[in-house]
């Protein structure tokens, strides 16, 4: 998909980041990545000092119709904030080893996956197999062996290298010698590997007039980057009326959306506290946002929107939750209530806005908001079960034990693949076919990988993000706000009826069966469209219809009900007898002895006596 968004932006910031936090990549690299991207959105449209929704990617032109989102522009700020200071800390930091050690045995780990998955004539029918695994022992004995003491780096990392190199070669030969996915993951991971090792080299090989060069780069991005945030001006987003940040600017009239973010509960909270900090709006505003609870075990819970763990928690990869808050308190229930839903259904646990089993006519997978039934204002939560893994890696900020556990029960069900975990599982029966118990949406969607990676990061080095962020002078001015204790008296909404029934299992549910007509006399022709998104064709059951490729009709359609006699038809005849027939009841008319149609999500099928 050819577009991005301001969130996608900030995110993919973040994640360069956060690869150089976990010593996937060094300085430098990151640097270049991070100098890239702001470079090219200095050439992107803006509006207030504001960023469009979205953009093309090929021709950096705003898609229409242009509009100004408040909460992408507030994930924005706040995650060009935290490059900043990131920048800054980098500055005055000196690489050492435990950085790039850990990196390199992250991918070192992944090439020891992927050469074990290799099918077992591999390791019967070639040597190589053995070579790479000798290999990959001793690289691994070298990365073990560093001394973190002594600061020859580069002589360590020029070691090292070597065995990387020898890694890369033996796994390509491999990969050539043996057409295999398998053989293609290893050649990935395995170049990874050599990829990282090389990226700290170029650290470690620095004279100290390149580090005086790169500092001063380093200081002038964060100076660049604090620059772009504050340029954003949140104040005219604030509706005059009710003093909330308006959903957006509608470019095109010049107009505010007339709907705002009004609960606390939302992604929105995070823009609302930058326009606090930045003073484009009141102090006052923060306490228009809507603190309406729920029950949740023996607690209560703010409610949200959809109920979903986005809306929760996407804000807290950067906005701090300070322990006995208000947040901190809902965060945690919400991770319960999320984990009791999945064993409730019997399902893996982590519902948030995703992409679902469905597609439009280019194949494009459809997104929509999904959360708990009860947590949210949203009616027919229960309607739809669908589990986002990137729920999980959110979660894993309020309880990593659980979302490790979950995570691991997610790779068992198939849902990782090479880039990460797969966009969600679908368990909506309603969008299943007859038989399966899920559905794999087989994408990766920008943000969501991006929070993934940052959300882990949040995990492993003790919030390093948030840090970052509430190192800035006018965010410290602020978090006072984020101090908020639980209101004793507390407006109570209780769960839609109809979403009090969403706690059977997901198994107890009957299957959807597929459409079975047994008889065409009916007063309403029943139909069936299948397409691959350029070719179509339309069958009704009685055997007619069309077809069309792109807008070209191939055959014609009449609706015409009293004779039903357009399409394409098979017809068969007895060899013996000379007796003719039509596959379907059209168009001979000929009564059968038994008369069977099902239209199922793949194919329709005629089965006659």
């Amino acid at each position: 998909a050819h577009r991005t968004s301001p969130t996608n932006i900030g995110l993919y910031l973040l994640s360069t980041v956060s690869a150089r936090d976990l010593g996937w990549i060094g300085t430098v690299e990151a640097l270049e990545r991070l100098e890239a991207t702001l470079e090219t959105m200095g050439k992107l449209q803006q509006c207030h000092g504001h960023f469009y929704n979205w953009y093309d990617t090929r021709d950096l032109r705003a898609l229409e119709p242009r509009y100004v989102s408040s909460v992408d522009s507030g994930n924005l700020a706040a995650h060009l904030l935290a490059v900043a200071n990131a920048a800054r800390e980098w500055a005055d930091t000196v690489m050492t080893p435990g950085n790039y050690v850990a990196g390199v045995e992250d991918a070192l780990s992944l090439t020891r996956q992927a050469l074990h998955a290799l099918p077992d004539h591999l390791w019967t029918q070639s040597t190589l197999c053995g070579q790479l695994d000798t290999q990959h022992d001793e690289l691994a004995t070298v990365l073990c062996g560093i001394d973190v003491s002594r600061g020859e780096h580069a002589a360590q990392l020029q070691n090292i290298a070597t065995h990387g190199a020898t890694l890369v070669d033996i796994a390509r030969t491999l990969a050539s010698d043996a057409s295999n996915d398998a053989c293609s993951d290893l050649l990935f991971w395995s170049d990874a590997t050599h990829r990282s090792i090389e990226s700290w080299r170029r650290d470690a090989g620095r004279t100290p007039q390149a580090a005086a060069v790169l500092r001063q780069r380093l200081l002038s991005m964060s100076t660049v980057t604090r620059a772009m945030a504050f340029a954003m001006d949140f104040g005219f987003l604030v509706d005059p009326h009710r003093k909330l940040l308006s959903i957006g600017f509608r470019d095109a009239d010049g107009t505010l959306d007339p709907s705002c973010y009004d609960l606390l509960a939302s992604e929105a909270r995070l823009a609302s506290f930058i326009a606090i900090a930045k003073g484009d709006a009141a102090s006052r505003h923060w306490f228009r946002l809507g603190r309406q609870v729920t029950p949740v075990g023996n607690g209560a819970a703010l409610i949200s929107w959809s109920g979903s763990m986005f809306e929760y928690l996407m804000p807290s990869l950067v906005l701090r939750a300070p322990a006995g808050s208000l947040m901190e308190h809902t965060s945690r229930l919400i991770v319960q209530r999320q984990i009791s839903y999945g064993d409730e259904l019997g399902l893996p646990w982590g519902i948030s806005e995703s992409a679902y089993n469905a597609r439009d006519v280019e194949f494009t997978y459809q997104y929509s908001n999904f959360g708990v039934p009860g947590l949210g204002l949203k009616r027919g939560l229960s309607a739809d079960a669908v589990v986002a893994p990137y729920a999980t890696a959110l979660a894993a900020m309020v309880d990593p034990e659980k979302a490790t556990r979950n995570f691991a029960r997610l790779a068992d069900l198939g849902a990782l693949g090479r880039y990460g975990f797969y966009e969600a599982l679908d368990y909506t029966r309603s969008r299943l076919p007859a038989g399966t118990r899920f559905a794999v949406v087989r994408a990766f969607m920008a943000h969501h990988q991006g929070m993934t990676i940052v959300a882990i990061t949040n995990v492993l080095l003790q919030g390093i993000m948030r840090t970052r962020f509430h190192a800035e002078p006018r965010i410290q001015a602020t978090e006072l706000l984020l101090q908020e204790r639980s209101p004793r008296d507390v407006s109570v909404a209780h769960p839609q009826a109809e979403e009090v029934r969403a706690t059977r299992r997901i198994d107890s549910i009957p299957l959807t069966d597929a459409r079975r007509l047994r008889t065409v006399h009916e007063a309403t022709p029943q139909a069936h469209l299948l397409s691959n998104g350029r070719y179509a064709v339309m069958v009704t059951g009685a055997g007619s219809g069309y077809s069309r490729w792109n807008d070209l009709g191939i055959t014609r359609w009449r609706e015409d009900l009293t004779r039903d006699d357009t399409g394409s038809y098979i017809f068969l005849r007895d060899v013996e007898s000379g007796k003719g027939w039509s596959a379907g009841y059209q168009p001979c008319g000929v009564e059968p002895d038994s008369y069977q149609v099902c239209f199922t999500e793949d194919r329709a099928e005629f089965v006659r006596t």
